[in-house]
């Protein structure tokens, strides 16, 4: 019984070592990043400080003192959420969505206020589809990292200057509210993960070292950048995102993303997106003659910045253009996207 009880043993150890030899070793999201080209960029907020300025539109409306009250409130510089009583404010903004806004008793009630008023401009020039899920600001003092995630935005404000004077306050923030309101949709979403698989690469270095919790947002502002103010970087630096991240791009082109107050696509910014174009099936020289009416529409646009309605009569006639290049057949599945849009 005892040498039976030996030999079994025995096999029981030597086929676990075989299946412990020959499994292969699972490797984490962060090994498999490790192993793609050296990303372009280190961060992507430092990548264009015209990105968004400050004469593009802001559908911040207005904001009111509510008075005091108790909340938790991340800290940087504490590392975590004591209860403060914090000078509470509600923001108002066009399209009826509202923030509660909780600044540190630290500036006082006319500093407090002066800070709401000084930030809600900025957070108003996102697109919707950032603020969306923003439910509360937290503004402290202190020369920390701004923050995002879960329902709400953390500012630390003397980084905050720091920001402003850099030129890239706009941009970071639009970095966290992606936190806040594309995260939990799409970092783990499978179209997403299968677009970041087929680029082989990332965008920055941040987004390559941590590629579950930040890539959606590095990428993200780089993507509005060559979709929404194309104008506002050069054409070095748009061939270099495209080339780099041509699947997230089409991923996020598939998204219909609200944006308000940013101004909508037209038709030649929406037949220049990739995901349309696949569904259009463009010939290349179709795209090829999109892209130089594109290219001409940016020329003349970067002269013309502040003078928006002359902006829009250009927009109209290049949409014209554009779409005369396209098939009738084309043209009614472009008609079909339009109403699905809808």
């Amino acid at each position: 019984m005892k040498r039976t009880m030996c030999v079994f043993m025995g096999i029981v150890f030597v086929c676990v070592c075989v299946q412990a030899k020959s499994a292969k070793p699972v490797s984490s999201p962060k090994a498999e990043a490790a192993k793609t080209p050296k990303p372009p960029f280190g961060g992507t907020i430092f990548v264009c400080r015209n990105i968004i300025t400050d004469d593009d539109p802001t559908s911040f409306k207005s904001v009111v003192a509510i008075g005091r009250g108790e909340r938790k409130m991340f800290d940087r510089r504490l590392n975590r959420s004591p209860k403060v009583n914090a000078y509470l404010f509600t923001a108002t903004f066009d399209d009826g969505q509202t923030m509660e806004i909780r600044v540190n008793p630290e500036f006082g009630a006319d500093g407090a206020m002066a800070q709401a008023k000084k930030y809600l401009p900025y957070i108003g020039q996102m697109p919707f589809t950032l603020r969306k899920d923003v439910q509360n600001v937290l503004i402290h003092k202190g020369k920390k990292g701004f923050g995002g995630g879960g329902k709400g935005i953390l500012i630390h404000t003397d980084m905050g200057d720091s920001y402003i004077r850099g030129g890239i306050l706009a941009e970071t923030l639009c970095h966290e509210a992606s936190h806040t309101s594309l995260d939990q949709t799409h970092s783990a979403d499978k179209n997403w993960l299968a677009a970041q698989k087929a680029d082989g690469a990332f965008i920055s270095g941040y987004a390559r070292g941590n590629p579950r919790r930040e890539d959606v947002a590095e990428s993200y502002l780089l993507y509005f950048a060559v979709r929404y103010k194309p104008h506002r970087i050069d054409d070095k630096l748009r061939e270099k995102i495209t080339k780099t991240i041509p699947n997230r791009i089409a991923y996020f082109d598939a998204q219909n993303l609200p944006m308000h107050p940013v101004a909508p696509l037209g038709e030649l910014g929406r037949l220049a997106g990739t995901d349309v174009q696949n569904k259009l099936k463009l010939s290349d020289d179709q795209k090829a003659k999109i892209n130089t009416l594109r290219l001409s529409l940016i020329a003349q646009i970067k002269k013309l910045e502040k003078q928006q309605a002359k902006i829009c009569e250009l927009e109209r006639k290049y949409d014209a253009k554009s779409i005369k290049l396209l098939t009738a057949g084309q043209r009614k599945i472009l008609d079909g996207l339009k109403e699905q849009k809808r």
